[in-house]
């Protein structure tokens, strides 16, 4: 094996404090190319009294490897970080090797290649200039190897990827006889169809992927192959929509703009069929409304604010529950009822899994009296004193604020929800009086409230001793 490419740097940081140092080595003989690229980061924490000696010593050694086979195709990536320092050792759960794995080829390729395995800062200009160079000796091994014409004279200076990962899938598919589509850099990632449905769709992928999920039709054909532009559609993705609505999706994808869901992928191929047509046409009206108003971001649901993200964890909730011989039905149709239902269906996952519920278990006659409607005129105020864990987390979803982690205050405080038809506010007591009173999301009180907010006040005074405590109910 003859080393073709070899380049090393080091270089000091923040005052001598961080020792940098990366190497590139590239190999090549007859039909095996491989790149091996280490990044060692070493950290040091100097004693207050004396410069030179070293309180704290810490080590970050990041290793990638790619052996590519030039008459295959076939290449094997493998990534390991070892972290040594001030709480002793340890490695990277990904330290294995993988095959023809595209989404480890990226990591290899963009992270460490051309990222020189840092975030937010670089190796320099000289570190640059040597990744450019080896990119054109690696260039000038494979791609004389592609067949297809345009392929063989492509000039990687528009990519989808990076230069190094496009053209490893670019001479991965040549040599597979495979036909892609320009964002093939990017579902390759998440599906890689078999051989027997490539081979009965001209070895086309798009088609070919759809078959093999089932989904295959002449419209999410022509949408993935004229999808160059814009935001990606994950075809990953798009089965899972399709998924949703069985064997009919045709009929319901059509009447949402699926386009717009499809760019995030769902974290495994698991689907979650809903049961019926009336589930169906609540997920149908519940995703209109999403395009039309735009996804209200529910933390709980997902950390990134995506559709495909919010239902995958709501049904893979509903099949935990479902697990232990409860029926669940899926009833929302915009996103604060979806928000409500995630929060149901938590609260009784909760309480499947601890065996109770709990509660500030009030005396009958202070809530009887308090939760008695207001009347101003023609105008009804209903009160309701929160009590359940669940209530404090639906009355924060519905409110767009901190109620729902109020519970644990209850102890020490009482919760009233003031509500006027679809408007409410939430007042918090303590010793009978009043001390906090907002509208939605944190906002003023708002004004036609104040009565009502006066004769709840007086009602809340005259109970300005009463006791209550913490209770488990509904026991298993």
């Amino acid at each position: 094996m003859e080393k073709v490419f070899n380049y090393k740097q080091n270089k000091k940081t923040d005052k001598g404090k961080c020792q940098e140092n990366c190497s590139i080595d590239i190999y090549h003989y007859d039909d095996t190319l491989i790149v091996e690229l280490s990044y060692l980061f070493t950290y040091m924490r100097f004693d207050e009294n004396n410069e030179n000696e070293i309180e704290l010593k810490r080590r970050v050694e990041t290793e990638h490897r790619l052996s590519l086979d030039l008459k295959t195709s076939d290449f094997h990536v493998f990534t390991q970080t070892t972290n040594k320092g001030f709480l002793g050792g340890s490695k990277s759960s990904n330290s294995r090797t993988y095959k023809n794995k595209f989404s480890q080829l990226e990591d290899i390729t963009s992270v460490g290649f051309f990222g020189g395995s840092k975030k937010g800062s670089s190796w320099g200009i000289r570190y640059k200039k040597k990744t450019e160079e080896a990119w054109d000796l690696i260039r000038g091994i494979i791609q004389p190897r592609i067949k297809d014409e345009y392929l063989s004279k492509k000039g990687y200076h528009k990519v989808e990827i990076d230069p190094l990962y496009d053209l490893i899938v670019d001479f991965h598919l040549d040599k597979r006889n495979i036909k892609g589509h320009d964002l093939i850099y990017i579902d390759i990632q998440e599906d890689y169809p078999k051989q027997k449905y490539l081979k009965s769709n001209d070895q086309k992928f798009v088609p070919a992927v759809l078959e093999q999920y089932g989904i295959k039709n002449r419209q999410f054909i022509s949408s993935l192959n004229k999808n160059s532009e814009g935001m990606p559609i994950i075809i990953k993705t798009l089965n899972y929509f399709s998924k949703l609505f069985g064997e009919n999706y045709i009929d319901y994808m059509n009447k949402i703009d699926w386009h717009l869901h499809c760019y995030k992928a769902p974290p495994t191929k698991k689907v979650h069929p809903l049961k019926n047509e009336t589930e169906k046409r609540n997920m149908v009206k519940l995703i209109q409304r999403w395009e039309e108003e735009g996804l209200r971001l529910n933390t709980d649901l997902t950390s990134d604010g995506t559709l495909i993200m919010s239902l995958y964890r709501l049904f893979e909730l509903r099949g935990k529950i479902e697990k232990r011989g409860i029926e669940l039905k899926f009833t929302a149709t915009n996103d604060s009822e979806l928000d409500t239902l995630f929060e149901e269906w938590e609260s009784l996952r909760k309480y499947i899994q601890k065996g109770y519920r709990i509660r500030y278990l009030f005396p009958e006659d202070f809530v009887e009296y308090v939760e008695q409607p207001i009347r101003l005129g023609d105008v009804i105020y209903q009160p309701k004193v929160l009590s359940k864990e669940e209530e404090f987390k639906i009355e924060g979803h519905i409110m767009k604020n901190c109620m729902g982690n109020q519970f644990t205050h209850g102890i020490a405080s009482i919760f009233v929800s003031l509500r006027k038809g679809k408007r409410w506010v939430d007042v918090q007591y303590r010793k009978g009086k009043k001390t906090m009173c907002y509208g939605k999301a944190n906002s003023p009180t708002p004004s036609d409230f104040k009565s009502a907010i006066d004769t709840l006040n007086k009602r809340m005074k005259m109970f300005d001793d009463v006791k209550w405590v913490k209770d488990k109910y509904d026991l298993l």
